[in-house]
C-alpha cells in the first residue's frame, strides 16, 4: 500500500523510484535474455531488444479483449 500510496502523490516510497526503476528494469532484461536464450541489446528509448526480436514478446503482452490495464 505504500508503494501505491506514493504513486498518488502521497508520501515517498521506502525506495526511491528513480533507484528502484532502472535496478528493476536491469533484473527484468536479465530475465528476459535468460528465457531468450541470447544475449540482448536494449534500447531504453523504444523499450525494445534491437538484436533480437523474438525476445520482445517478453517485453509486453497483447491483452484479450476486455482486459486492460
Amino acid at each position: 500500500l505504500e508503494w501505491i500510496d506514493a504513486c498518488k502523490g502521497g508520501k515517498p516510497a521506502w525506495s526511491n523510484f528513480d533507484y528502484a526503476g532502472p535496478m528493476t528494469e536491469a533484473m527484468l532484461l536479465g530475465l528476459v535474455a535468460l528465457r531468450s536464450g541470447k544475449k540482448i541489446e536494449w534500447d531504453a528509448k523504444k523499450m525494445r531488444v534491437k538484436n533480437a526480436p523474438e525476445a520482445n514478446r517478453f517485453i509486453h503482452s497483447e491483452y484479450r479483449n476486455g482486459w486492460t490495464l
